[in-house]
């Protein structure tokens, strides 16, 4: 008999949304005008946006990377931003 091969365990965790994107194509319907103001602003100092949370029956989550995608922070409903510490390491490698 032949042994089934090992499951690739990485590729089935690592990636929850499923086949959603990380970035929304309609992204400026979901974005409140504060934190698209944010968003602009901090693009001029070189902060990109990372990825984009869509928890059900709760507010998006958006969240930017600084040019050295070291530091991430997360662009609340009011603009305002706050760091964001919940990345896995290997996700943006």
């Amino acid at each position: 008999m032949n042994s089934p091969a090992a499951l690739p365990t990485h590729s089935a965790t690592s990636e929850r949304r499923g086949r959603q994107p990380a970035v929304p194509d309609q992204l400026e319907n979901l974005l409140s005008f504060e934190q698209s103001v944010t968003l602009t602003a901090k693009s001029q100092f070189g902060w990109t946006l990372a990825f984009v949370r869509r928890p059900l029956f709760q507010d998006i989550e958006v969240v930017i990377q600084n040019p050295e995608h070291t530091q991430f922070m997360s662009i609340e409903q009011d603009g305002s931003t706050k760091p964001f510490y919940n990345v896995r390491g290997g996700d943006f490698r």
